[in-house]
């Protein structure tokens, strides 16, 4: 369910971000082990994976927090340890506990930001309007941050990350904590942003979140990279993991639904229910409801599993998990 990009069939986007062979340890602890993908321009890169897996580390390091001990990392074509000016000029973060100042407004806040990135007074005052209209708080514009709801505290922060239009900004669980209406407001700034031409770097445990916002995924489990791609490329990886359990009114054999069910690969009775292993979850209902419309069968239970972004996530940090325990 990802969405699509913006740009051209056949044309890949030139690459804004690429990390090769980044690797960090904290006296014994790795925190990151090789780490290597690249984000292309104008899309959503989700960085996906449990805590502790590292993506925080792996943040810090791109934003220059943090000096990796080996590896390359390229921003916008510079390199961030030969020029780390230039790289911040073109980069935005958002965290997810907000660094505003509480007693300034938000008018002021963004306004100050503008300034510590050299804008001058015009150019500030001018962006600060833009945003301020952008993300729906012109009538808090003379508001304390500290007296703003959570939700436009998010937005706000978001808003700050703007303010010297970077080409990349990175979103730090922007989501988190807040309402529905709040979440679902700000995944369509989130949208915008990318529409508007900047590159967004997203950070989210919400996988459905991730799932209908990011052009690419990244999944991380313990300082490794496990998984990138398209959220379908992802899930068609462990296609193997979608299953459906299926209740039949009649004595039927595992044969004869592998048999007639071309998207069933497997068939076991578990617990009284069949318990079928798919290759297509959508082609497999189909052609099982067939089958049982001619076979005078009458279906008492279906339902599935396997198909969404979360079940790949996991399928994959379990298989991870069992393949570290092997190598040890």
């Amino acid at each position: 369910m990802a969405t699509d990009t913006d740009n051209d069939v056949g044309q890949p986007p030139e690459d804004i971000l690429r990390v090769e062979a980044v690797c960090k340890s904290y006296g014994e602890t790795v925190a990151l082990d090789n780490v290597a993908f690249a984000v292309g321009a104008g899309q959503i890169f989700g960085y996906l994976g449990p805590n502790g897996a590292g993506k925080t580390t792996t943040i810090n390091i791109l934003c220059g927090l943090v000096r990796r001990d080996a590896g390359e990392v390229s921003i916008c074509g510079a390199d961030i340890d030969r020029d780390p000016v230039a790289v911040k000029q073109d980069i935005g973060v958002a965290e997810e506990e907000s660094n505003l100042y509480p007693e300034l407004t938000c008018r002021r806040n963004l306004e100050y930001l503008g300034e510590l990135y050299g804008l001058s007074r015009a150019a500030r005052r001018r962006r600060a309007d833009e945003l301020l209209d952008d993300f729906d708080l012109v009538d808090k514009a003379q508001t304390p941050f500290r007296a703003l709801s959570r939700g436009m505290k998010r937005r706000l922060t978001v808003a700050a990350a703007l303010i010297h239009s970077p080409r990349l900004v990175f979103l730090d669980e922007p989501t988190a904590g807040l309402d529905v209406p709040s979440a679902r407001a700000l995944r369509q700034l989130i949208r915008n942003i990318k529409r508007d031409g900047t590159t967004v770097f997203l950070t989210t445990h919400n996988l459905a979140e991730a799932e209908s916002l990011c052009d690419r995924i990244c999944i991380l489990a313990k300082g490794r990279v496990v998984a990138e791609g398209t959220a379908a490329e992802i899930r068609l990886r462990v296609a193997e993991s979608r299953t459906i359990s299926l209740v039949l009114s009649d004595e039927v054999t595992g044969e004869s639904i592998r048999q007639a069910c071309p998207a069933v690969k497997t068939a076991a009775m578990v617990g009284g229910k069949w318990t079928l292993g798919v290759t297509d979850l959508h082609a497999a209902a189909s052609q099982i409801v067939a089958l049982a419309q001619r076979s005078g069968w009458r279906i008492l239970e279906i339902t599935s599993g396997g198909d969404t972004l979360e079940d790949a996530f996991m399928t994959i940090l379990d298989a991870n998990a069992g393949k570290a325990e092997a190598d040890q």
